[in-house]
Parts: C-alpha cells; sequence; structure tokens
C-alpha cells in the first residue's frame, strides 16, 4: 500500500477511534471502526493489486462498491459513523486511491452514490 494512501487512512481512523474514547455513550464502538477499516484496506488493495485499475470504469465500479457498503455500514450505525469529517476524509483518500492507480480525476466520484 502506497504510503501517502496508509497515511490518510490511519489518519481517518484515528478520529474514529478517538470520537469513542472522547463520548460517554458513542454511537459505534472499536469493532465497527475495525470493520470500516477492513471494508478500507480491502478496497486499496484490491484497485493495488488489479490489472484492471487503468480502466477508470472498473475503477468507477470499485468505488461504488465501496461507497454503497460504506452506507450499509453507516445506516447500522444510525448515520453516525461517517460524519462531516470522515466524509471529507474519505473523499481524500478515494482521489488518492484513483490517483495512485494512474487516473487525474478531479471530480467527487462518490457523490452519485453516497449517503454519508
Amino acid at each position: 500500500m502506497n504510503t501517502e494512501i496508509e497515511e490518510k487512512k490511519k489518519y481517518l481512523l484515528h478520529w474514529m477511534y478517538d470520537f469513542i474514547e472522547d463520548d460517554d455513550e458513542p454511537a459505534y464502538q472499536k469493532k465497527d471502526v475495525d470493520e470500516c477499516d477492513q471494508i478500507l484496506t480491502a478496497f486499496i488493495n484490491a484497485v493495488d493489486g488489479s490489472e484492471h485499475k487503468s480502466e477508470f470504469a472498473w475503477i468507477s465500479s470499485q468505488v461504488e462498491r465501496l461507497v454503497k457498503t460504506l452506507n450499509l455500514l453507516n445506516e447500522k450505525h444510525q448515520h453516525q459513523l461517517l460524519e462531516t469529517h470522515q466524509r471529507e476524509d474519505l473523499c481524500a483518500l478515494i482521489s488518492l486511491v484513483i490517483a495512485h492507480a494512474g487516473h487525474d480525476y478531479e471530480e467527487d466520484l462518490t457523490e452519485q452514490w453516497r449517503e454519508w
């Protein structure tokens, strides 16, 4: 995994874990953040290791699958797992993965499927 991508993912997850520690009754638990981490890692590894990553349509389908999976995870936690800061960091992470795959795409690809 690319160092910049790994650092962005760690930053995102750090604040999610931090929220749990700072809240007496958090809307989600460590296991839920761990699940989010597994989902993101699977996406990153799938794109990084694929022979299809040069095909933008394939990348787009992977982003769609990721976003819809995260939508379900967030819904399970009353839409509190992925809030404004996480949304921005997730979009930045996804953009990094897209760029690392060789695509110069500056729009928010997640917006058409995103519910968070």
